[in-house]
């Protein structure tokens, strides 16, 4: 109990900090760049995004999810990602000018060269954190995030300084990829563990792993995809300008779903593999998680969609108007699925990443298929559409295969997240009826501290009214852990 509070403790301050340091260094950059930069740096990440998922992810949730364990394991994953991190930057050079070309996007090519290069540290890294989250290392997991993000933040900082451009967006991005291995090493040697393994290939132990890692390897490539094939939807139908406002928009949303979902999916994979041989009991523990985690996301996510029009010209200053309504689809959407995605952590206990990768196919599909419609109706709001649907059709995969599981109807607990969505609603239109009915919204520091405040004292009393049962059992859960 003692030790689960403490990597509680240790996550939440991680999240904190790697939040605060990412919003604190898009301050900065987003009032030295253009938005043009910030469109061609969202196609760039979102093409390396789908190589970084080929290189290392694949193996960290294999490794971490096997029985046993043999240093073999880790040699053939490292071998295999610095192969992989070659074939990338093969890919790069070779498929890099024809993609400017057809984006016209002048300096794509070398952009994307660069950011291939700093890939070579994904292999390490994962290995590192497969072998943290086996130990149940999350301290020391939380320290090296922590501070490879801070690293890497203020390095972008000065590279913006520096007139670096497109580059200081991709050095934010990937800088924390070379930075975790490093510091990792630095723990496992402070232990006394071994820290240097030779990359070698063993096709006994690649076999073994081989049939975790590459359906759950099409999964994390089919779910990188989205974020790139978005960006290159907008950028053909509308532009690099508001590619880069829908970039803008995301980096409000991604800081915080993304430290909430690695954080999330560590402690909830650590908790739910013990279950593994017990089907039904992991799913319903599952669902367990989604909804004490739930009591804290969607409040969290709407109130930031609420607080967005005071908070986004604070952050990044003016000329970013049109990415206030798409941040808000953004934060909606994220507050919708991020729950049910600890549905898919129970899923990966239990060695079936095939549900991942059905969900991923069936969401990317849904994506394309209704920014293409949005968009040739004429609808501004096309990439929030797309958004939204990407993460309602992962809502919808998550619930069918878990009722499948479960061999039962999950209307219980679909009506207690309707029940934490209402009240998140009833604060959010609280907060706007005191604070943002004006045309004109006054921005400042003070006015988004009283809007945060006042949802942290509506939210619970919102709940105590529309579902006690909620607010109960969030605490319960708590106390249990």
């Amino acid at each position: 109990m003692a030790r689960f509070k403490l990597w509680i403790g240790a996550s939440a301050a991680d999240t904190i900090t790697r939040l605060a340091v990412q919003l604190g260094s898009t301050m900065v950059v987003a009032r030295i760049l253009s938005p043009e930069e910030f469109g061609l740096a969202s196609m760039v990440l979102g093409v390396n995004t789908i190589m970084a998922a080929f290189i290392g992810l694949p193996f960290e949730e294999s490794l971490a999810q096997r029985r046993k364990l043999y240093t073999a394991h880790l040699e053939t994953a490292l071998f295999v990602s610095a192969v992989l991190t070659v074939v990338s930057v093969l890919i790069s050079v070779l498929c890099g000018p024809a993609i400017e070309h057809l984006a016209d996007a002048p300096g794509f090519a070398m952009a994307l060269i660069v950011s291939s290069l700093l890939l070579f540290a994904q292999g390490p890294g994962a290995v590192a954190r497969a072998i943290a989250r086996r130990h149940r290392r999350f301290v020391d997991l939380s320290i090296c995030t922590a501070a490879s993000t801070v690293l890497a933040c203020g390095a972008a900082v000065l590279a913006a300084f520096a007139g670096w451009g497109v580059y200081a967006l991709v050095l934010q991005r990937l800088l924390p990829l070379v930075f975790f291995p490093i510091l990792a090493l630095g723990f496992l040697h402070w232990r006394g563990q071994r820290i240097w393994l030779p990359m070698r290939w063993h096709a006994v132990r690649f076999r073994e792993l081989f049939r975790f890692s590459w359906l759950h390897l099409a999964d994390v490539g089919v779910t990188n995809a989205g974020p790139a094939a978005l960006s290159f939807l907008v950028n053909a139908y509308f532009g690099q300008a508001i590619l880069g406002q829908l970039n803008i928009a995301l980096r409000i949303v991604d800081p915080l779903r993304m430290a909430l979902m690695s954080v999330g999916h560590n402690l909830a994979f650590s908790v739910l593999v013990r279950l593994q041989t017990d089907v039904s009991r992991l799913t319903a523990k599952a669902g367990d998680i989604a909804a004490a985690t739930g009591f804290v996301i969607i409040p969290a996510f709407v109130g930031l969609a609420i607080s967005t029009p005071v908070l986004l010209p604070m952050l990044v200053g003016p000329g970013w108007e049109a990415s206030i309504p798409l941040s808000q689809m953004l934060c909606l959407g994220v507050g919708l699925s991020l729950p049910f995605r600890f549905y898919f952590s129970g899923y990966s206990a239990l060695g079936r990443p095939e549900y991942g990768l059905i969900s991923s196919t069936l969401a990317l599909a849904a994506m394309a298929l209704l920014f293409v419609l949005a968009a040739r109706a004429g609808l501004d709001a096309a990439a929030g559409i797309a958004f939204v649907s990407y993460e309602a059709a992962t809502v919808v995969v998550a619930v069918a295969f878990a009722i499948f599981l479960l061999g039962r109807d999950m209307v219980p607990a679909l009506t207690r997240m309707a029940r934490i969505w209402l009240g998140a609603l009833i604060m959010a239109g609280i907060i706007h009826w005191l604070y943002l009915r004006d045309p004109e919204i006054a921005v400042s520091g003070t006015k988004l501290l009283a809007i945060v405040l006042t949802g942290m004292v509506v939210y619970p009393v919102a709940m105590l009214v529309v579902c006690p049962a909620c607010l109960r059992g969030f605490i319960g859960f708590v106390r249990d852990r």
